[in-house]
């Protein structure tokens, strides 16, 4: 049986349960990897990901307090839409001197990316 901490936990980036695992790369370093958006997160040691603790507990009693207040639902998807259309924004503008390759997102309006129970 594989230790607890290695246990898949609620992904930080597309909110969908038992999904972000971390792994260790050949050389032992950590990183995370979600089965569901496939994200991955890098980071330089174990230290590092102390979040992971206390995240799949935050993200459980947001989803909770969203599904059952209507003023912190909007709020809660009024941010996730903030920074979608942030991150398009930057995406879309001109390309940055020194960095030609850069590819724009599509300017479709993306929809709040998860619902209690559902899939994307």
């Amino acid at each position: 049986m594989p230790p607890s901490f290695m246990a898949p936990r609620t992904c930080m980036f597309c909110l969908a349960e038992s999904a972000m695992e971390i792994r260790f790369d050949k050389r032992t370093r950590p990183y995370l990897v979600c089965r569901i958006c496939f994200a991955r997160a890098f980071v330089r040691n174990i230290e590092s990901i102390r979040g992971m603790a206390v995240v799949p507990d935050l993200i459980t009693a947001a989803k909770k307090n969203r599904e059952s207040n209507p003023s912190y639902k909007e709020h809660f998807d009024g941010q996730i839409v903030a920074l979608i259309n942030q991150v398009q924004a930057a995406l879309t503008s001109p390309p940055v001197r020194g960095d030609p390759d850069r590819q724009g997102l599509s300017t479709e309006k993306l929809p709040v990316p998860f619902e209690v129970g559902g899939t994307r």
